[in-house]
């Protein structure tokens, strides 16, 4: 299920895209977005919310849709969606494997004539992850401060940061 697409890598989460990468990108989604909305729900949950999402149950797209909310101990949940999160998620890896590059020689980094690369975190790509796993960790707290509507979540805590 394509919840996301090259056509959502704009303004904050800008890349690029010519058909050669347009392609890789493509490929960076299929791979990524149903790893972390497993991840994100647990390997029930997620077939649940799938089926939930193409019916349009509120339970569901909730969790789907941005949303912020105060729980009863005070805590503010802040989420911007699930495509902001995908997005983030997937321009995070792709972004930190466009840096280097395979070649005949060994992994190399890519450099311009007239420019070079900057570091992943000038580049903004750890601003991103953050951003993004807020919103993973903001589904997962509603989820699990919600067990008597979502009794079969078993998501995975995300990292912070993954190692560069």
């Amino acid at each position: 299920m394509a919840i996301i697409t090259v056509d959502n890598f704009v303004n904050k989460y800008e890349l690029t895209l010519t058909d050669f990468n347009t392609t890789q990108l493509t490929s960076y989604i299929d791979r990524y977005e149903t790893i972390a909305l497993v991840e994100l729900f647990g390997v029930e949950l997620y077939d649940l919310w799938v089926i939930g999402i193409g019916a349009s149950d509120p339970i569901y797209t909730f969790l789907r849709d941005s949303f912020t909310v105060q729980l009863s101990n005070g805590v503010i949940l802040n989420s911007r969606g699930v495509i902001d999160m995908l997005t983030g998620i997937v321009y995070f890896y792709y972004s930190r494997d466009i840096m280097a590059q395979q070649s005949s020689n060994g992994v190399v980094e890519k450099k311009g004539e007239n420019s070079e690369n900057v570091s992943g975190y000038f580049a903004n790509i750890q601003s991103r992850w953050y951003e993004a796993i807020e919103t993973y960790n903001a589904i997962q707290y509603y989820v699990s401060d919600n067990l008597d509507v979502y009794p079969t979540f078993e998501g995975h805590i995300k990292q912070t940061l993954p190692q560069f």
